[in-house]
Protein backbone atom coordinates (compact mmCIF):
# COMPACT_ATOMS: atom_id res chain seq x y z
CA UNK A 1 0.00 0.00 0.00
CA UNK A 2 2.54 2.27 0.83
CA UNK A 3 4.57 1.49 -2.80
CA UNK A 4 1.31 2.74 -4.24
CA UNK A 5 1.06 6.07 -2.49
CA UNK A 6 4.79 7.03 -3.34
CA UNK A 7 5.64 6.99 0.59
CA UNK A 8 9.33 6.65 1.12
CA UNK A 9 9.12 3.76 3.81
CA UNK A 10 10.99 0.75 4.80
CA UNK A 11 8.72 -1.49 6.32
CA UNK A 12 9.82 -5.57 7.30
CA UNK A 13 7.89 -8.06 9.26
CA UNK A 14 10.17 -9.78 11.96
CA UNK A 15 9.24 -13.12 13.51
CA UNK A 16 10.76 -13.21 17.30
CA UNK A 17 10.31 -16.87 17.63
CA UNK A 18 9.00 -18.51 20.68
CA UNK A 19 10.42 -16.08 23.93
CA UNK A 20 11.32 -17.54 26.98
CA UNK A 21 9.39 -14.25 29.22
CA UNK A 22 8.09 -14.41 32.81
CA UNK A 23 5.05 -14.05 31.74
CA UNK A 24 4.05 -17.20 33.84
CA UNK A 25 5.57 -16.70 36.92
CA UNK A 26 2.00 -16.32 38.74
CA UNK A 27 1.01 -19.55 38.10
CA UNK A 28 2.23 -22.31 39.85
CA UNK A 29 1.62 -25.88 39.26
CA UNK A 30 2.54 -29.62 37.71
CA UNK A 31 0.75 -28.49 34.38
CA UNK A 32 2.73 -25.03 34.02
CA UNK A 33 6.52 -26.46 35.49
CA UNK A 34 5.46 -29.64 32.77
CA UNK A 35 4.92 -27.43 29.79
CA UNK A 36 7.89 -25.05 30.95
CA UNK A 37 10.12 -28.10 31.52
CA UNK A 38 9.30 -30.02 28.02
CA UNK A 39 9.38 -26.53 26.24
CA UNK A 40 12.27 -24.46 27.79
CA UNK A 41 15.01 -25.53 25.71
CA UNK A 42 12.85 -24.52 22.70
CA UNK A 43 12.23 -21.33 23.91
CA UNK A 44 14.51 -18.53 23.19
CA UNK A 45 15.60 -15.65 25.28
CA UNK A 46 14.99 -12.23 25.39
CA UNK A 47 18.56 -11.40 23.76
CA UNK A 48 17.94 -14.25 20.99
CA UNK A 49 14.25 -12.96 19.90
CA UNK A 50 15.60 -9.53 19.62
CA UNK A 51 18.46 -10.47 17.47
CA UNK A 52 16.85 -10.73 14.00
CA UNK A 53 14.67 -6.93 15.13
CA UNK A 54 18.02 -5.53 15.12
CA UNK A 55 19.58 -7.09 12.23
CA UNK A 56 16.51 -5.92 10.41
CA UNK A 57 16.69 -2.96 11.28
CA UNK A 58 20.38 -1.85 11.08
CA UNK A 59 22.35 -4.02 9.05
CA UNK A 60 23.58 -1.64 5.65
CA UNK A 61 22.68 -4.74 3.52
CA UNK A 62 19.13 -4.71 4.30
CA UNK A 63 19.07 -0.78 4.01
CA UNK A 64 16.99 -0.84 0.76
CA UNK A 65 15.11 -3.83 1.76
CA UNK A 66 11.42 -3.64 2.31
CA UNK A 67 8.62 -5.71 2.63
CA UNK A 68 10.07 -8.85 3.08
CA UNK A 69 9.42 -11.04 6.47
CA UNK A 70 12.42 -12.45 8.56
CA UNK A 71 12.80 -15.31 10.92
CA UNK A 72 16.52 -16.24 12.69
CA UNK A 73 17.94 -12.78 11.06
CA UNK A 74 17.22 -14.79 7.62
CA UNK A 75 14.74 -14.00 5.00
CA UNK A 76 11.60 -16.24 5.32
CA UNK A 77 8.70 -16.96 3.07
CA UNK A 78 5.32 -15.73 4.70
CA UNK A 79 2.07 -17.38 4.78
CA UNK A 80 -0.17 -17.36 2.25
CA UNK A 81 -3.05 -14.86 3.98
CA UNK A 82 0.37 -13.06 4.80
CA UNK A 83 0.91 -12.71 0.69
CA UNK A 84 -2.98 -11.92 0.21
CA UNK A 85 -3.13 -8.30 -1.50
CA UNK A 86 -7.11 -8.50 -0.59
CA UNK A 87 -6.98 -8.55 2.64
CA UNK A 88 -3.84 -6.63 3.35
CA UNK A 89 -6.18 -4.38 1.60
CA UNK A 90 -9.06 -4.71 4.11
CA UNK A 91 -6.53 -4.54 6.89
CA UNK A 92 -5.31 -0.94 5.99
CA UNK A 93 -8.54 0.03 5.69
CA UNK A 94 -9.93 -1.33 8.95
CA UNK A 95 -6.59 0.48 10.57
CA UNK A 96 -7.53 3.40 8.80
CA UNK A 97 -10.95 3.90 10.83
CA UNK A 98 -9.48 2.87 13.80
CA UNK A 99 -6.92 5.71 14.17
CA UNK A 100 -9.36 7.88 12.43
CA UNK A 101 -9.53 11.01 14.92
CA UNK A 102 -13.56 11.17 15.12
CA UNK A 103 -14.48 7.61 15.09
CA UNK A 104 -17.00 6.29 17.02
CA UNK A 105 -17.01 2.98 14.96
CA UNK A 106 -16.86 0.09 16.48
CA UNK A 107 -15.12 -2.19 14.24
CA UNK A 108 -14.66 -5.82 13.87
CA UNK A 109 -11.29 -6.14 12.24
CA UNK A 110 -11.27 -9.51 12.03
CA UNK A 111 -14.71 -9.88 10.90
CA UNK A 112 -15.07 -9.68 7.26
CA UNK A 113 -18.65 -8.91 6.95
CA UNK A 114 -18.04 -5.28 8.76
CA UNK A 115 -16.41 -3.86 6.17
Amino acid sequence: MLQKMGANVTVNCVHPGIVRTRLTREREGLVTDLVFFLTSKLLKTIPQAAATTCYVATHPRLANVSGKYFADCNEVCSSKLGSNSTEAARIWSASEIMVAKNSNTNLDPLDAQSN
